[in-house]
């Protein structure tokens, strides 16, 4: 029983750490996006949740 139930918590963390590195990835991609078009870093840090300096690495 207790294997089972370490195997749903694995499966659990898993799929949460996915869905956050998901979104993570869609951050980044509306943050490109919006760099390109000339939105400062302070801007797409406050609308992305992203910190300045993962934007200055895009």
């Amino acid at each position: 029983m207790k294997a089972k139930s370490d195997w749903n918590a694995g499966i659990c963390y898993a799929e949460k750490k996915a869905a956050e590195q998901a979104e993570q990835n869609k951050a980044i991609e509306i943050a490109l996006k919006m760099k390109q078009k000339g939105t400062s870093n302070e801007d797409l840090a406050e609308l992305t949740g992203l910190t300045i300096k993962e934007i200055e690495k895009l």
